[in-house]
């Protein structure tokens, strides 16, 4: 027997162990080998499990948790907030989002369905034969599907998208002119009016379709210049309003590890009890988890001794130093906690084994923290709230219909952002290197056989958009990449038409672009647009065409080079 036994343990986190017989390996230290059966008892003796421990087993909790609702959504660049509806993904709302009230671009193949949907929609309120065959002639007259010229045809490097245009020109309308004139109250001149009235009745039921399918769900989110999503959402936890920033969303799932918390720097107040949750607590468990106790067969379903760690690699040593010392220390108490809806802990008491009753209070270290919000403003951990935002966990993505790279070029001294694949005019994705050529400059034979030619530039693919650096402000020593144009030029020296950009992630139609330079790195970039089908908690389908981010491959060679000569054929 003894009365008192003190020991001490320490405990240092490192992946080294001390030499043995076999080379100090980790699973030798945690085999625990024996000689005979009293080293057993030897050992449970020695480490104090034969000795009661003076602290009880939580046997009942009491939890009260406040739960407050999401106000609204706010896109980047001082948008108008959009309430956020129950059940409407939040990643829908920063990834659909365009720029003003109008309709994203349309594709000729969308733009044609929703104009022949328009005529379908006529078919079905009361019109005569004759008056409908009257309306779609009309409206095929007011907003039809163009054919611009050869040199200014928008088409003229999509071959599949020429011949949709000539299959459906002339037979449907333009569904996207069609809704700016309909909304501005055009009608057919000379309808009497009872057509009149089932017109605008067509009209008005093909406008609310066309607002759901087509008009952007909020003001656009997207940061050109930085590559990425930045919105917030906001709620007003004990009454004061906060938001949640995410100033670095890359596409995919809205989590929470996105989102900063941003309190205006007021403190909030405290919280109060909102939904009490009474039960008891259950141990932390996973499978393969060590045994409490010495000698007793575990499960082999987690090879402890198999975790190959570095020196540097803190995090699987953490999860290691957890598994052998303190998993058993953990317990948990599930709650079900509501989505769209900001939440934290009102208070937590717990009764042990010893009815002794002990308030639990939130672990507060100002340097470091797990499962917490930062505060944009100190980027120090912020007050303990969960929020859980209604996002498209089930969702569904296609094959990118639009790809970007942006890339360094250290030889031409540039950046590129290679256009790789872009919408075509039906939908799909068109591949920009097996567009046709275009014609392009020829070089003026040399008089004499053996003479040099000089060569003003060196041809660059047309789907290779140059980024030019520029000061980032007048004067300033930092710089920005500024989208710009390789000049093209014929024999004489006439200057040709530019081969401007063909996606969305470059805008042809702004004057003037610019990316930070910064954001792209000597590795690049890749900015790519997936159409995203998903479910909301509100059993509506949502579907978008949504921007993804990632690393690129390295740098880039363009081959660009200004001034040569060379040398004639058969030379060497």
């Amino acid at each position: 027997m003894f009365d008192v036994m003190q020991f001490g343990q320490f405990h240092r986190v490192e992946p080294v162990v001390r030499p043995s017989g076999t080379g100090g390996r980790l699973d030798d230290a945690l085999a625990a080998r024996v000689a005979d059966p009293l080293f057993l008892l030897a050992r449970q003796w020695q480490v104090a499990e034969f000795a009661g421990e003076d602290g009880g087993s939580p046997v009942w909790s009491t939890l009260d948790t406040e739960s407050t609702p999401l106000g609204s959504f706010l896109p980047s660049g001082g948008g108008a907030p959009v309430p956020l509806s129950q059940g409407v993904p939040v990643e829908y709302l920063a990834e659909a989002g365009a720029a003003g009230a109008t309709a994203a671009p349309l594709t000729l193949r969308a733009a044609a369905r929703a104009g022949e949907r328009f005529l379908a929609t006529l078919r079905t309120v009361d019109l005569p034969s004759s008056a409908v065959e009257d309306i779609d002639a009309a409206v095929l007259a007011k907003v039809p599907l163009e054919v611009p010229d050869q040199d200014r045809d928008p088409l003229r490097r999509d071959p599949a998208g020429r011949a949709l245009r000539e299959v459906l020109a002339g037979r449907v309308p333009d569904g996207a002119a069609l809704a700016g004139e309909l909304a501005g109250g055009w009608r057919p001149p000379g309808l009497p009016q009872a057509h009149r009235t089932a017109f605008d009745d067509a009209a008005r039921l093909w406008l609310d379709w066309f607002a759901e399918r087509h008009r952007p769900p909020a003001p656009s989110s997207w940061t050109r210049e930085r590559l990425e999503h930045r919105f917030a959402v906001t709620a007003a936890p004990g009454g004061r309003t906060v938001k949640l920033t995410a100033p670095e969303y890359t596409g995919g799932t809205a989590d929470a590890y996105h989102f900063d918390l941003d309190t205006g720097g007021v403190a909030l107040p405290a919280a109060g009890g909102g939904t009490r949750l009474e039960g008891l607590p259950t141990r932390v468990t996973y499978p393969g988890m060590p045994a409490e106790r010495w000698w007793e067969f575990e499960d082999t379903t987690v090879n402890l001794p198999d975790v190959g760690a570095g020196v540097p690699d803190l995090a699987r040593l953490l999860v290691v130093e957890f598994a052998n010392i303190y998993g058993n220390d953990h317990w948990i108490i599930p709650v079900d906690l509501a989505t769209g809806a900001l939440h934290r802990i009102a208070s937590l008491t717990v009764v042990d084994t010893f009815e002794e009753t002990t308030v639990i209070e939130p672990a507060d270290d100002g340097h470091w923290s797990v499962f917490r919000l930062t505060d944009t403003a100190t980027g120090l951990p912020a007050p303990p709230l969960l929020p859980l935002l209604p996002t498209a966990a089930a969702r569904l993505e296609g094959a990118p219909v639009e790809e970007v790279l942006f890339a360094r070029d250290e030889m031409a001294n540039l950046g590129f952002a290679i256009e790789r694949v872009v919408q075509s005019a039906t939908g799909r994705p068109r591949v920009r290197s097996d567009e046709p050529p275009d014609d392009g400059p020829e070089q003026l034979p040399p008089a004499d056989p053996a003479a040099l030619t000089y060569r003003l530039l060196t041809e660059v693919p047309a789907h290779w958009i140059p980024l030019v650096p520029v000061p980032l402000k007048p004067g300033s020593a930092a710089i920005c990449l500024r989208r710009g144009q390789i000049p093209r030029f014929d024999a004489e020296g006439v200057r040709l038409p530019q081969v401007k950009a063909a996606g969305q992630v470059l805008e042809p139609e702004a004057k003037r672009v610019f990316f930070r330079e910064e954001e792209v790195p000597r590795a690049g970039v890749t900015v790519s647009r997936v159409p995203v089908v998903a479910r909301g908690e509100d059993g509506r389908v949502y579907a978008w065409v949504g921007r993804r981010v990632r690393a690129g491959r390295g740098e880039a060679s363009s081959a660009l080079a200004f001034d040569g000569v060379v040398p004639p054929r058969g030379a060497r």
